[in-house]
């Protein structure tokens, strides 16, 4: 079992937080941004149109969500016109249904005793049992299904009783709860964290959220940060992210995160700016900051601006370093107990 220590040097207890990506659950399957695109190609109901956008976005980079952008623009230039809302509908349709399709399959595969996340005890579980908040820029259940049903108790050494996102409330159908994972829409605020459950903030929505006209609740395309002002939890969620990694003694993980999203980047410089420490797991390491987007107003490399708070990285696969790379494993671990 992996062991605590929440002990700083200045006398301060640290927190630890870890922020995840499209390269986090991708240990379990889960798709990356190119995997998508070939998946919508597939999809029976992709129009010509939409078919294009998707090849013009790949060429440029910009991936699914340029497209789904593009779609948006042009619903809004034409005025609501009846076809251009009906082709961005239909890849609305598309881009729930292959969240569906990994949802369906977490649920359908049983990994072994190294890779499980929960119920029985494991490396993974105890791992993600120790950090004071998980905030995940994933739509996917992956947690939800894994890692929110373990015993949170022995896992976390009795600090947490359980896992949950906040502010949201289960729906259910004539009295019944839908299946695994279920779904949720969010309350109206305030919102509370309870006491004792490990906070799960999914910054970008969730293929499982439903706003009140049924819709769902998935930020994505260029502007994200003005999509989440309009959603007060995924508002109140992202200043959470920014008061808690801007903390003093505080410790930040990212696994799996592209760089690619200035709203969260310009979060991470400003704890960088405030002291708090940034370690990697990727499998470009410390590269991967190189692809952040530059600031007009402030060119400088996003690896330039926090590169003095970073104490590490690994850039080998995450599931191999806790399912058989003891060295790998002793330096992430690391990132709990200080580092020499």
């Amino acid at each position: 079992m992996l062991l605590w220590s929440r002990v700083s040097l200045s006398g301060l207890e640290m927190s630890h937080y870890l922020l995840t990506g499209a390269g986090f659950t991708h240990n379990w399957g889960g798709w990356l941004a190119d995997e998508a695109f070939e998946y919508l190609l597939g999809c029976s109901e992709i129009t010509p149109h939409i078919r294009n956008l998707l090849w013009k976005n790949k060429v440029a980079h910009t991936g699914f969500e340029g497209a789904l952008q593009e779609l948006r623009d042009e619903y809004i230039r034409s005025n609501q016109e009846l076809n251009a809302g009906r082709q961005l509908n239909t890849l609305d349709r598309l881009l729930l249904g292959m969240f569906n399709s990994m949802d369906r399959g977490y649920g359908d595969f049983e990994p072994g005793m190294h890779e499980r996340m929960g119920p029985q005890p494991t490396n993974i579980r105890d791992f993600l049992c120790r950090f004071d908040a998980i905030f995940t820029l994933n739509q996917d259940t992956l947690l939800e299904q894994k890692y929110h049903p373990s015993d949170f108790l022995e896992g976390s050494q009795g600090k947490w009783f359980g896992s949950r996102s906040p502010g949201l409330q289960e729906e259910h159908i004539n009295g019944t709860r839908y299946a695994a994972p279920g779904v949720f829409r969010p309350l109206d605020p305030p919102f509370t964290i309870p006491d004792r459950i490990q906070p799960y903030f999914k910054l970008h929505g969730s293929s499982n959220w439903r706003a009140f006209n049924g819709l769902s609740i998935l930020i994505m395309g260029h502007n994200k940060g003005t999509q989440i002002e309009r959603v007060p939890l995924l508002d109140w969620y992202r200043a959470q992210f920014r008061q808690m990694v801007c903390r003093a003694e505080a410790k930040l993980m990212v696994i799996g995160y592209s760089f690619r999203d200035e709203h969260i980047n310009e979060i991470i410089e400003a704890a960088a700016q405030k002291g708090t420490k940034l370690f990697i797991i990727d499998p470009l390491g410390v590269d991967v900051l190189n692809y952040a987007p530059q600031s007009p107003t402030n060119p400088r490399l996003l690896r330039d601006k926090v590169r003095e708070s970073i104490i590490g990285a690994s850039r080998r696969p995450f599931l191999s370093t806790f399912t058989g790379n003891r060295i790998e494993l002793a330096k992430i671990m690391r990132f709990f107990s200080g580092f020499s």
